[in-house]
């Protein structure tokens, strides 16, 4: 009983953590670094994971934590660049061919995923995405989870540079409607314990690639 208290006290110790580097997160990418402003989606909550599957359901911000009983393995947030948008619509109402990339954030615990090798710690995710889906009228929440059930980094990736593993999308693999690019960035979750870490490995990394392709460099590597 006395482990299961201790194990309790460090999960709920660990939901803190994530919540403020997310708050990081946010004020950091709305400081327009690079040139590059960006905007959560949704505002107000974080997206949780089940199985294979985006539940949006874990609100940072008003109190209401809706796990408290369990550990999602994944935990993250999406990211859209503000100079994509052009009215007061909500993010994720936006159509995929309004949004030319889209970035995100995630932890993992570094199990229990099946399309991943388990690690011995658990690590941060930083992802950059030009999705291309067939349908261009896709809202951009819909793309989201496209995007989360179809990388496939171990399957997928075809280079590694800069810290950086490239890969592309499968259309109709996992019932993938897309078709672009990814970069991803992984590493440690442990290496961002400070504000400056968070700075120097996800938000100067992610504005200085989206100001890199806005200005032509190509997704591809």
């Amino acid at each position: 009983m006395d482990r299961a208290t201790e194990s309790y006290k460090v999960m709920l110790a660990y939901q803190d953590w994530v919540e403020n580097l997310f708050r990081t997160l946010d004020n950091k990418f709305a400081l327009g670094l690079n040139g590059k402003k960006l905007s959560p989606m949704p505002k107000t909550k974080l997206v949780v994971t089940s199985t294979n599957y985006l539940l949006y359901n874990y609100a940072i911000y008003n109190g209401q934590e809706v796990y408290n009983t369990w550990l999602p393995p994944w935990v993250g947030r999406f990211y859209i660049d503000l100079d994509y948008l052009v009215d007061d619509s909500p993010l994720e109402d936006y159509p995929a061919k309004q949004v030319q990339y889209i970035t995100f954030v995630w932890t993992w615990l570094g199990s229990k995923d099946e399309y991943i090798a388990d690690t011995d710690r658990p690590e941060c995710w930083v992802g950059i995405v030009e999705p291309k889906p067939r349908d261009t009228e896709y809202r951009v929440y819909d793309v989201a989870g496209e995007i989360w059930k179809c990388i496939r980094v171990e399957k997928d990736a075809e280079k590694e540079s800069d810290g950086w593993i490239f890969g592309r999308f499968n259309p109709n693999s996992f019932g993938s409607e897309l078709n672009g690019f990814w970069q991803v960035r992984r590493f440690p979750l442990r290496d961002i314990s400070s504000i400056y870490q968070t700075y120097q490995l996800i938000v100067n990394p992610v504005t200085e690639k989206l100001a890199k392709l806005a200005g032509g460099e190509s997704i591809r590597g």
